[in-house]
């Protein structure tokens, strides 16, 4: 029976919201942050990606910095405990690893489009078929 009841009590809950009232935004206004987005075609589709891709490599950097800190701060504060010793240096050499492969994928992928494509990551084109 308490159930039903506090089912009953959440419905009403969710039914007796009052509906919010949003001013009209035009989306494709150039002026707005989605303006970008509404000229979107094939074209510059691979702008799109190449940004997403740098972006992906930009965070994976800043979290394998934030893990070096980390292990810094666990080493400073481990007190001379040789395990809590070894796990801050292990999370310390597994940073450096974690930074020194994004560095080289990045290097890499941006090699391998000059190569084949001729641009870099920035100005990435999707190949068409011409037909």
């Amino acid at each position: 029976m308490k159930k039903i009841v506090s089912v009953l009590a959440f419905t009403t809950y969710l039914l007796s919201a009052s509906p919010a009232f949003a001013a009209a935004v035009d989306l494709c206004d150039e002026s707005s942050d989605f303006g970008k987005l509404c000229g979107l075609t094939s074209g510059n589709f691979g702008k799109v990606v190449g940004g997403f891709v740098t972006l992906l490599f930009v965070i994976a950097v800043v979290v394998a910095l934030i893990f070096l800190v980390w292990g810094g701060l666990r080493w400073i504060f481990s007190g001379g405990d040789k395990s809590a010793v070894e796990s801050a240096r292990n999370t310390i050499v597994a940073a450096i690893v974690g930074l020194v492969i994004v560095f080289l994928a990045y290097f890499i992928l941006n090699l391998v489009l000059t190569f084949f494509l001729g641009t870099g990551l920035n100005e990435l084109k999707i190949p068409t078929i011409g037909l």
